[in-house]
């Protein structure tokens, strides 16, 4: 073989090698991973709940942005056992959001095994469901996107009633849990800078949701805009409270689905 085929033959194998490293880079872009930088390895002990596991050194992490049935609620020991099947005993990478502890002092981290993303493992065979903060929201999409299928396929916990998507008039015996409410938005008002998207004729004894004026800043940031929502039917999820009838307050564009 003269010289230049093998220069040839050389360039050739090099623009396949280059070829098949661009597919595999767009293979995982495409990937429903979290893409947080890991700040640690560590060895786990033993699994609490959950979403909560202990440390060989002695400290309790917290799985960020999900939430699992935990103490006598139903699927709970379900959720436990997933949990300490994937982790249990085993080395786990730990990767951390804008915040990093809760206010019991645990870490807040997304958890991997080897290739295995531990938040979406349990959220795609309905063992838990998404819940965001403002500070704890960046691998949101993936997860509310395993959430949903689990959801239609009524895996794990969402075979059970008890989690299943409320009506706006199915609220006032939940008060102080964690709800995913789907209606239609009757009316949007402004108070103050204080946006109000009212469920019901009567906003003293229906269901609310509030958006406090620095989140409705945050929101339009987003390119999502609460005045818009009259006539809509939306999905929102998060804490209910009581402001007059049954009250949840939005504070970040992952707590909100417009359905039509």
């Amino acid at each position: 073989m003269c010289r230049t085929d093998q220069v040839l033959l050389w360039y050739r194998c090099a623009v396949l090698a280059v070829f098949a490293a661009v597919c595999a880079f767009e293979t995982r872009a495409d990937a429903p991973v979290c893409d947080l930088p890991v700040v640690e390895q560590a060895l786990v002990s033993s699994v609490e709940d959950g979403t909560t596991f202990t440390l060989v050194d002695g400290r309790r992490v917290r799985l960020a942005a999900v939430l699992a049935p935990s103490g006598t609620e139903p699927h709970a020991r379900e959720a436990t056992a997933a949990l300490a099947t994937l982790i249990s005993g085993k080395s786990a990478a730990l990767a951390l959001d804008a915040s990093a502890t809760d206010r019991h002092g645990r870490l807040l981290a997304h958890v991997f095994r080897d290739d295995t993303w531990i938040q979406l493992e349990l959220i795609a065979a309905g063992h838990a469901r998404v819940q965001t903060r403002t500070d704890m929201r960046r691998c949101a999409k993936p997860l509310l996107a395993a959430e949903a299928t689990a959801r239609s396929g009524k895996r794990g916990l969402w075979a059970l009633p008890h989690y299943r998507v409320r009506a706006p008039d199915e609220l006032d015996d939940v008060i102080g849990t964690f709800q995913i409410v789907e209606g239609r938005v009757r009316s949007v008002a402004a108070v103050k800078g204080r946006a109000y998207l009212n469920f019901g004729a009567d906003y003293r004894t229906d269901f609310t949701a509030t958006i406090a004026p620095r989140d409705v800043k945050r929101l339009r940031q987003d390119a999502v805009d609460p005045a818009a929502w009259a006539g809509k039917r939306v999905r929102l999820r998060g804490w209910l409270s009581r402001l007059n009838g049954p009250e949840l307050e939005l504070t970040h564009a992952e707590q909100i689905q417009i359905i039509e």
